[in-house]
């Protein structure tokens, strides 16, 4: 499990950095493919800024960009930490991996309807 999630964040980072690095330089972000082709914002509108805004430790933005993405950040970097450790046991159990994801998509699906029915 741990060299899964390293390569997981590995992955991410190898990505990130240049993606952020090419923000910064140009000011230009990659275009949100369902916001262009629908009109309605997807459940990740918004996260690339945020994480631009959290890279300059600018909170408060980065949650204005989307809230629900960056609480849902902060709860599954915690749930990696605690598999990585493997304290407590339960939360390398794929039940509880599975639940976690199942809640997430529904909490995002939610997220949708609202912020494009509201």
């Amino acid at each position: 499990m741990k060299k899964s999630i390293l390569k997981i964040y590995a992955t991410i980072l190898g990505i990130g950095l240049p993606y952020y690095a090419w923000v910064s330089l140009t000011g230009r972000y990659i275009p949100c493919f369902y916001l262009s082709t629908t009109g309605f914002k997807c459940p990740g509108c918004g996260i690339s800024h945020m994480f631009v805004a959290m890279a300059k430790l600018d909170f408060a933005k980065a949650f204005s960009y989307n809230p629900v993405m960056f609480v849902l950040f902060f709860i599954w970097n915690a749930i990696a930490l605690l598999c990585f450790i493997g304290k407590p046991a339960f939360v390398q159990s794929p039940k509880f991996l599975y639940g976690a994801l199942y809640v997430t998509v529904v909490v995002l699906f939610a997220f949708w309807l609202l912020r494009n029915l509201c």
